[in-house]
């Protein structure tokens, strides 16, 4: 099972935390539709891509609503053409932000076939989204998602930030308390990270701004942890809880398992096999590459041994845990072997726990670790 990520590198506003690939420039959205479909008809032609079977889809920013319901079916119509996609597809979501999220927009989504909604809320704080530097209110946040309940979409997400250095826990644990009482499914929620090339990184190198204190950071994320669990979501990776393991985001979930997936579009990714690509970043140059019939991509192999580390990292990062065994077995690689005074640790520290049967070297990071979860993976990196 494989699946496609199309970025839409397009903004009405910049957030002061972002370093994703995007640009506040709208003029040329239309060139740039055009410059996909090509850029499909080019992947399409090659053999890496020509026999794969797709059955997710994911459109990601940027903001993908900025696009009108004819653009985005431009852009779906040649994928049906090229690739082999089925209709519908197994999961197919579009990134909205709430100032975008019309009855007119959401009918037109369902019509294209998007069975899911990921909502960028990030805070239902009106002081906190303009410090953020966010388009939409805290109500228009509300009433959009329940706006996308009463059009239809049973599968919604929503995106939450904490750690916002200006936040006090009460505004934190009332954003969760808005957030879990909405027609939801699905919820991703990430501390705040200061960027160096952002709005907010310059900030705090100049000294006009300051990082949130250590506590407030394991605080937030304790509760919504706690909070989560109480009103009957899964943590089933270290920034995503369900309602139910059918509200699992499945595109996603198959970037932490290591499926291969098709990347599209200026800043995208891609993978398969031992290799992975990244697309220019830059819309111009994305644009007029395509256009004259190649493909702007960087490509990087990777060793069994980088493989094995990604897959370690990766696995790590979910409720499932990790197979020790089965890396071994696929890749030529024992972590706890080559790591036993690490191992030893975190394992007496609790950190790490057993999952799954008494025959199986199945472990996860413990939920009250996942805060450090990295440092921990990286502690069984074979270098």
């Amino acid at each position: 099972m494989s699946g496609i990520y199309l970025h839409v590198p397009f903004c009405r506003t910049a957030c002061h935390y972002c370093d994703f690939h995007f640009s506040t420039s709208l003029q040329r959205i239309e060139d740039y539709v055009e410059a996909v479909v090509s850029e499909i008809a080019l992947r399409a032609k090659s053999r890496e891509w020509a026999d794969e079977k797709f059955t997710t889809l994911y459109l990601g920013g940027g903001t993908p609503s900025v696009l009108s319901v004819d653009q985005t079916h431009k852009i779906l119509s040649a994928l049906h053409r090229s690739f082999s996609c089925p209709k519908p597809w197994s999961e197919s979501t579009i990134e909205v932000n709430p100032e975008d999220v019309t009855e007119e927009a959401l009918k037109g989504w369902l019509s294209l076939g998007f069975d899911r909604l990921s909502i960028g809320v990030q805070s239902f704080h009106n002081s906190q989204l303009e410090w953020m530097n966010r388009k939409h209110s805290a109500e228009q946040a509300k009433k959009a998602v329940e706006l996308a309940s009463q059009v239809g979409f049973t599968r919604i997400s929503i995106d939450l930030i904490y750690g916002l250095p200006q936040s006090s826990a009460d505004e934190w644990e009332r954003t969760v308390e808005i957030a879990l009482s909405l027609p939801i499914d699905h919820i991703s929620c990430y501390s705040l990270t200061v960027e160096p090339r952002t709005v907010l990184g310059a900030r705090i190198a100049k000294g006009l701004e300051k990082e949130a204190p250590e506590e407030l950071v394991e605080s937030n994320y304790n509760h919504i942890c706690k909070s989560a669990s109480e009103a009957g979501f899964d943590h089933y990776e270290v920034s995503n809880w369900s309602r139910s393991k059918n509200s699992r985001a499945v595109h996603n979930s198959a970037y932490w398992s290591g499926r291969p997936y098709l990347g599209l579009g200026a800043g995208a990714h891609g993978f398969k096999d031992m290799s992975r690509y990244s697309v220019v970043s830059n819309n111009p140059l994305y644009i007029s590459t395509v256009m004259s019939g190649s493909l702007p991509d960087k490509t990087e192999s990777l060793t069994p041994k980088d493989r094995s580390n990604e897959m370690l990292m990766t696995s790590l990062r979910t409720a499932e845990g990790v197979d020790f065994n089965a890396l071994d077995k696929d890749l030529g690689f024992d972590h706890l072997s080559s790591n036993r005074d690490s191992w030893g640790k975190w394992l007496a520290a609790g950190a790490i726990i057993k999952v799954g049967g008494q025959t199986e070297a199945r472990y996860r990071i413990s939920e009250k670790a996942w805060l450090i979860g990295d440092t921990i993976a990286s502690d069984f990196f074979l270098i």
